[in-house]
């Protein structure tokens, strides 16, 4: 039997094995490090507290990355909103807004209310906004022009970008509306915001990244496939291979040739995670974001706080005893609870690479899943696909993959 090898269990990967052991296939997934995830991962600090690499959220659009946790049993494992509604907290007066989707208004106007009562704005820009979503109604962008040029030629002022676009994109694509194709902008916010009324309900991880992630692997191992971990590939192997890793790990192993160029040019831009720890439990909503301020997002599970700051080149060198006193302060101002509290501690992990930038001209440097070697396929939410670096990406990517390498092998109906 033909036996098939995915380097890297990342959700790539892990996807990607397990649709060859749905179909029969002996596989092997290989994974450098000693735990499963990618950068969706769980690790235990030296107190032996489990901490997640950062927040990763799902929408509910993300249909791969849903059927996923379906197939490997993981459902139970996350919170999906029953209706869309996220909580918006001013930092320069203090007041909150919500961006609530209707119970009686019908896709695409099931924001209409909410953008007209976003306080952070003047109603003049509130309007603008709604006059922008309807033109991303009925345009798809250039992947040449970014999303911010895109916007302020159809009437967006700076502080609609600062204080309501960047801060929808930044939580997305993690970067802001002027490093973003208006191609990929108006994708995400197109498929999240206007086609189904569903679409941008939130979901969340209520266990540790890991715990979803094993699941996965003990699927994979119950349907007969191999999962071998500090297992690290150094060169290309003989036999139909899924490289699942990212862009720069790739070039660790496969032979120089100009079809990989694009890779190696391709701009990554990182996130910076603070975990705050408390005594007791801290009386805020699941999660809400922030405008007018340094703080992007906030998600509070019991006594854990953990501030997620997306696009963070200015942050991910700092000091963490800077990083951890500059935004505790601001974070008292967003959750009264905290008011005369101190943490236990604050665990800072910074993702240099998160994610790919979406950059104009970003589409051409994404690879196909198929290669100049005829053995060898890529998956990763860098590789080529209509979806930005996401989870949902990754999954799709993986099953590609796996369905590419199904065919070329002749593996199965």
């Amino acid at each position: 039997m033909t036996e098939a090898l995915v380097v890297g269990a990342g959700l790539a990967g892990l996807a990607a094995a397990l649709d060859l052991a749905k179909a029969g296939i002996k596989v092997t997934l290989a994974e450098r490090r000693a735990f499963p995830g990618g950068r969706a991962y769980s690790f235990t600090d030296a107190s032996g507290m489990t901490v997640d690499n950062g927040q990763h959220v799902f929408l509910e659009c993300c249909t791969a990355y849903r059927e996923f946790l379906d197939e490997v049993g993981a459902s139970d494992l996350v919170k999906l909103q029953a209706r869309t509604d996220v909580r918006f907290f001013d930092v320069r007066s203090g007041k909150g807004t919500r961006l609530r989707e209707s119970s009686w208004l019908p896709a695409p106007f099931h924001f209409l209310f909410s953008i007209l009562r976003y306080k952070p704005l003047p109603v003049r820009d509130r309007r603008a906004i709604l006059r922008a979503g309807s033109a991303m109604r009925r345009e798809s962008g250039s992947d040449a022009e970014s999303l911010g040029a895109w916007l302020r030629a159809r009437g967006q002022s700076d502080g609609a970008i600062q204080l309501f676009w960047d801060p929808s994109i930044v939580s997305i694509l993690n970067e802001r509306v002027d490093k973003v194709s208006a191609a990929q902008g108006i994708f995400v916010l197109r498929t999240a915001f206007f086609e189904r009324k569903a679409a941008a309900r939130i979901g969340v991880a209520e266990v540790p990244l890991g715990d979803i992630a094993s699941r996965a692997v003990e699927k994979i191992r119950q349907l007969g496939g191999t999962v071998e971990f500090n297992r690290k590939i150094d060169k290309l192997p003989s036999g139909p291979v899924i490289s699942a890793v990212p862009a720069k790990q790739l070039m660790e192993f496969v032979a120089e040739h100009p079809f990989f160029a694009p890779a190696r040019a391709m701009e990554t831009s990182p996130i910076v995670n603070l975990h705050f720890f408390f005594e007791a439990p801290v009386a805020a909503p699941r999660f809400f974001a922030c405008v007018g301020g340094k703080l992007q997002w906030v998600f509070v599970r019991g006594p854990r706080v953990t501030i997620s700051q997306s696009a963070a080149r200015d942050l991910v060198d700092r000091p963490n005893a800077e990083l951890e006193r500059e935004f505790f302060e601001e974070l008292v101002k967003a959750v009264p609870d905290l008011a005369g509290r101190k943490p236990l501690k604050c665990v800072i992990v910074r993702e240099r690479e998160a994610t790919f930038v979406p950059s104009p001209g970003s589409a051409s440097r994404r690879l196909p899943c198929r290669t100049p070697f005829d053995n060898l396929f890529l998956a990763g939410e860098w590789t080529e696909g209509a979806w930005p670096s996401t989870m949902e990406a990754a999954v799709r990517s993986g099953k590609r993959a796996a369905g590419e390498l199904i065919r070329r092998f002749h593996l199965s109906d």
